[in-house]
């Protein structure tokens, strides 16, 4: 269900992964968290959209 796809091509775990990047400097930039934090949420965000990248299932 996680890897299907649903916008643009993108699957849930992608769209969560930008969602999850966005946060990060959307609360960086308003001062709401620390640089550690804040570099933690975007790692945490790039993961999940490389995963979201390569769990998809081959149609080949």
């Amino acid at each position: 269900m996680l890897t299907k796809d649903i916008l643009f091509g993108m699957n849930v775990l992608t769209l969560a992964g930008f969602l999850v990047m966005g946060l990060s400097l959307t609360l960086h930039r308003t001062g709401n968290v620390g640089v550690p934090l804040s570099i933690a949420l975007m790692c945490a965000g790039t993961a999940l959209v490389f995963f979201g990248l390569f769990a998809t299932n081959s149609s080949n």
